[in-house]
């Protein structure tokens, strides 16, 4: 069952050829960033999306672990990646299937025994203990039962986020904390009397 309208299928139709020619060009790179520099207090910052000057999205820390409660903090953003990952995953394959769907809304809970991230107790992990993600949808009562059901099992097969965090993908961490040392002006470049 093919949508001849769909956008997507408009949009990904050169995409297929263009990734079988050329597989590296189907790497799809991300970036944010994050700045301080000395001006904020310690429980709010700022994310920065790369190739997106006009965007960013303020957090805030838990009361939880030390902050007011004030803003979404980190663990919202990453419930708000899956949702909105899912999200627009389902409705994209039903643009390609030709589906309508009347409403749609995702959930996405969890919960973190925050003991871990305070170093309360080594038996205790940093992390969420557990993601909940619950898809509340209806499609238009024409739609076949089969064709419903296909569009839920390839929306959980293909959401990106989703298949990120049920299959531990490896993170790297550097950081790069210059030596105070090597960071003080060379002393013996520095002349202190009158030249020769």
């Amino acid at each position: 069952m093919k949508n001849p309208n769909s956008l997507v299928a408009r949009r990904q139709a050169p995409l297929g050829p263009l990734y079988r020619a050329d597989p590296a060009k189907a790497l799809s790179y991300k970036e944010v960033r994050t700045r301080y520099a000395g001006t904020t207090d310690a429980v709010h910052g700022t994310v920065f999306p790369t190739g997106f000057p006009r965007f960013a999205w303020d957090y805030g820390i838990d009361d939880t672990v030390g902050g007011f409660d004030d803003l979404p903090n980190p663990g919202h953003l990453l419930c708000a990646a899956l949702a909105a990952c899912m999200d627009s995953t389902v409705r994209m394959i039903a643009d390609r299937l030709g589906v309508r769907i009347e409403r749609l809304e995702v959930e996405v809970n969890g919960d973190a025994d925050v003991r871990g991230c305070l170093a309360m107790s080594r038996s205790v992990r940093p992390g969420f203990r557990q993601l909940q993600c619950r898809l509340d949808l209806e499609l238009d009562p024409g739609v076949d039962p089969q064709v419903g059901a296909m569009l839920v099992r390839q929306a959980e097969k293909l959401c990106v986020t989703l298949d990120t965090l049920r299959n531990g993908t490896p993170i790297t961490v550097d950081f790069e904390v210059p030596d105070p040392a090597q960071t003080e002006p060379d002393t013996a470049a520095v002349q202190t009397g009158p030249a020769a």
